[in-house]
Formats: C-alpha cells, sequence, structure tokens
C-alpha cells in the first residue's frame, strides 16, 4: 500500500464527514453567503479554528459559479490552502546523516500513546543503530511492563528504576548510561498526569535539565504526543507544555478514530512547531512521516 493510501483509507472518518458535507453544500451550484455558511459550520465541526475557517472560506469566495463542478472545485481549492499551512511544518526526527547521538524526551497527558509510540519509533530505526529505552515514568507499573515488552520486540535495550522513584533520578541514572555505552539514541518516556498541569511540567522540566547537564554533546529534542480525537482540547495542551518545555516536534496519534482531525490544521496555523509523525492505526507501520500534500487531500478525499 502507499503511503498516499494509508493517509487516505486510515482519515476515513475525518474524511467521509468532511467531503460529504461540502458536496452536499454546493449541490446547488453557487457560492453565496449560504452555501459559505454551511461550509463555516462544517469546518468548524471537523475541530478547524476559527482563524483558520476565515482563510478557507475566503479562498472559496473566488471560485466562479461558472465553473462546471464547483463542489469538486472547492475541495481543491480547500485541499490547496490546507496543505500551504500545514507545509512548512513538515519535519522528520530522524535523517539519513545523524551523526551526534540524539536524547529524546516524549511528553503528554496519559492515553495520549506515549508508550506506544516510542515502541513503533523505536522499531523503525536502522538497525545498526543502538538504542536505549528509558521508563521514566515511575508512577504506573503497567507502563513500565508495555514499554519493557516494546523494547523486545524490537531488541532494544532497556531501562527502568524503581516504582514511584523519582523519574529525574532514573532519567539520570538513564543518560549516564547512554553516555558511558555510546548508544546512538536514547528514547525517554515520562509520565502524564500528576496532581495538577504546575507539578506535572515542573518536574518535566527538572527531568530535561538533569538530561541536559549529563551529556552536553548529544542534541536533546522535547517530542509532544497528543492525542488526535481529543481535538481542540490538543492546543490547550501545546499550550501548557510548549510554554515551559520548548517543544521541538509534535506526534499525533490516533487520527483514525475521529472526525476531529482538522484540530491538527489548528495546529500548525496557530504554532511554529514541528509535526513529525502521525498515528493511523494501532500496527507498527501506522507511525508515519507527516506529509502536508498526502493529509491534506487525504482529509478532503482527493486522489494523490
Amino acid at each position: 500500500m502507499s503511503l498516499f493510501s494509508k493517509f487516505k483509507n486510515n482519515l476515513q472518518k475525518t474524511s467521509n464527514f468532511l467531503s460529504s458535507n461540502i458536496l452536499n453544500s454546493f449541490q446547488s451550484k453557487k457560492v453565496d453567503n449560504e452555501t459559505l455558511e454551511e461550509l463555516e459550520s462544517v469546518l468548524i465541526s471537523a475541530d478547524i479554528s476559527l482563524d483558520v475557517v476565515e482563510k478557507l472560506i475566503n479562498s472559496v469566495r473566488k471560485v466562479k459559479t461558472s465553473d462546471q463542478d464547483i463542489a469538486t472545485t472547492v475541495l481543491e481549492i480547500l485541499a490547496k490552502e490546507i496543505e500551504i499551512i500545514l507545509q512548512p511544518r513538515e519535519r522528520k526526527i530522524f535523517e539519513e546523516n545523524d551523526q551526534a547521538p540524539k536524547i529524546l524526551i516524549f511528553i503528554g497527558v496519559n492515553g495520549s500513546g506515549k508508550t506506544t509510540t516510542i515502541g513503533k519509533i523505536a522499531s523503525q530505526i536502522r538497525d545498526e543503530k543502538k538504542i536505549l529505552i528509558a521508563a521514566c515514568d515511575t508512577f504506573r507499573a503497567a507502563a513500565i511492563d508495555q514499554l519493557k515488552n516494546w523494547s523486545d520486540k524490537s531488541n532494544n535495550d532497556f531501562f527502568s528504576g524503581n516504582t514511584n522513584q523519582d523519574p529525574a533520578s532514573v532519567a539520570f541514572q538513564a543518560t549516564e548510561k547512554f553516555k558511558r555505552e555510546n548508544y546512538n539514541y536514547l528514547l525517554i518516556d515520562t509520565a502524564g498526569r500528576l496532581s495538577n498541569n504546575t507539578n506535572l511540567v515542573n518536574q518535566l522540566v527538572k527531568l530535561k535539565n538533569v538530561v541536559s547537564k549529563i551529556d552536553s554533546k548529544a542534541q536533546i529534542e522535547t517530542i509532544l504526543v497528543l492525542d488526535g480525537t481529543n481535538g481542540s482540547n490538543m492546543i490547550k495542551q501545546v499550550d501548557i507544555f510548549g510554554k515551559e518545555l520548548d517543544v521541538s516536534s509534535i506526534i499525533i496519534t490516533k487520527l483514525d478514530g475521529t472526525a476531529k482531525g482538522g484540530a491538527l490544521i489548528s495546529i500548525a496555523n496557530k504554532y511554529e512547531i514541528p509535526i513529525s509523525y502521525i498515528g493511523l492505526g494501532e500496527k507498527l507501520e501506522d507511525l508515519t512521516d507527516f506529509s502536508a500534500k498526502n493529509f491534506s487531500r487525504s482529509i478532503l478525499n482527493l486522489e494523490a
């Protein structure tokens, strides 16, 4: 299956919602206030923010009623405008010419898919790379066990501390091992829920500071994992984590299970943070590099 086909097949909940409603809105073959209001309502219902909706509506205003297939023309224009918003956010975490060791700290609320995402990423990295996976969510034994299973599946080394141990101290020990034994990558899983957001962010800042001090030569990236089914709530999470943790990349999971995929467009429009992967299903290969063109055409049920 091609990468585009994967996008299209797994984004059906959003694409079916958007394309069918947009086609219905323009059955009258007119671009007027009534059809534009209908289009606005459809786009907002897909969790596309008002500022983005306004951009998209303005692009559709230019469509001429003389066009033979107005509905298809509208879909094509929307896809192009969405691609323009998303294109600057495309970025791969791993490049073929990566030389310096790299530490990736995965953050996000519980249930966003951090642990599974780490496992999938570790399984996709080339075999010749030496990887250490560290379980720093010390509050949930199940998360540690899950990460250990993923490490075993991908034949990667695993490090964990004791239950309820200070996560920063586990990260400290893992980073020392990473540096001492010359690993290429250290993937760190973190907790996603404490008594409040301030406590959680403070704990993550402490963990990141500890890691940074131990190995100043390694590239350190903070990867925010978001649950796509949360829709516009993802924007609040980017706000909470982004202010203190200098998020270097975003991964959005579970986009196959929601009709709210438009929130990804809103995030790309509001924040200058790259989107590196999106999760389009449960299988290992369903975590795929983000493509602005594939996403924008797939969510509107258009061909490549």
